[in-house]
């Protein structure tokens, strides 16, 4: 599990060639809205700087020469002409740190699970909990939680890479992720869904209760409340945030970092691109309230 090590950037130094101007102790690294404390994060911009300072967690900053003199004096700093891939390079050795941001354990399965034939559980750093059933042809990644009286149905991978490419490679490839996916209790995934695990660390966690259709997409680092429907096809991009009770109609897409309140609807096709408070119904591409909606076709027709 996620131990809660640091490092210093002055350690970091040396090894890394890093340009520090200020120490600052350090577990992970991540972007300006990464749920992660003790992080470092690189701004290339004044407008990130801003964004940043209504965030917590940020230990520290990668930044150009010309932004030193705005980061928080109580902040470390790190200055680079390449922000973006020198804060990369930084996650990718502490990635292969051993042990420094998880440490490894076998892989445990309640006597009571039932793993179907053809399901593939990764021998370390899997947890499976009582009665959890994982069906045919099923895929269980490194630091996937699952907890009791869970389904996994046929075809689904949990704990799968995200879609990030490593800024400045050269060829280019996929980051290396250190996260990981913890499944609450009575949830249910159907077939061929893909849970993907949380990039610089941390889980994509899907709470109690949730059920999940047949063919559903969930992305790093999100967080699915309580009971929450989504049905076939839906699509949920990183950083999305699922409140209690919501319900996600087929094929609809939800944009990076949006929340979706308590209770909220998201209709049939719609595509999400900004918050929806609790309780709305909304419909659309782009969606609006429903009723919203409804007159704008109305005042079309």
């Amino acid at each position: 599990m996620f131990t809660g090590n640091t490092v210093t950037l002055s350690d970091l130094a040396g090894p890394l060639e890093l340009d520090v101007r200020r120490d600052a102790a350090i577990a992970y690294v991540g972007k300006v809205p990464t749920r992660l404390d003790q992080r470092l994060v690189p701004c290339g911009k004044q407008a990130h700087l801003n964004e940043a300072a209504g965030q917590s967690g940020i230990a520290a900053y990668v930044v150009p020469e010309g932004l030193a003199p705005e980061v928080a004096s109580e902040a470390g700093l790190v200055v680079s002409a390449e922000p973006a891939a020198t804060a990369m390079r930084v996650h990718e050795y502490l990635a292969a740190l051993p042990n420094f941001q998880w440490a490894d354990f076998d892989t445990r399965i309640d006597p009571t699970a039932v793993i179907s034939p053809g399901a593939h559980v990764a021998p370390r750093n899997v947890v499976i909990g009582a009665r959890s059933v994982i069906g045919p042809n099923a895929v269980l990644l490194e630091r996937s939680i699952i907890g009791a009286d869970c389904e996994i149905g046929p075809g689904t991978v949990v704990g799968g890479e995200a879609f990030e490419q490593c800024p400045g490679a050269a060829p280019k490839r996929i980051l290396r992720q250190t996260g990981g996916v913890l499944i609450e209790d009575w949830v249910t995934i159907q077939a061929l869904g893909t849970i993907v695990r949380a990039t610089f660390g941390g889980f994509t966690r899907v709470r109690r209760e949730t059920k999940m259709d047949a063919h559903v997409h969930v992305a790093h680092d999100c967080q699915i409340g309580e009971r929450v429907t989504i049905t076939a096809c839906a699509e949920i991009s990183g950083r999305v945030e699922i409140g209690d009770d919501a319900y996600l109609g087929p094929n609809c897409t939800i944009s990076n970092g949006v929340r979706i309140g308590r209770k909220a609807t998201i209709t049939i096709g719609s595509v999400v691109v900004r918050d929806v408070p609790d309780g709305i119904r909304v419909t659309g591409n782009f969606a609006l309230p429903h009723e919203n909606w409804l007159n704008l076709i109305r005042a079309y027709r």
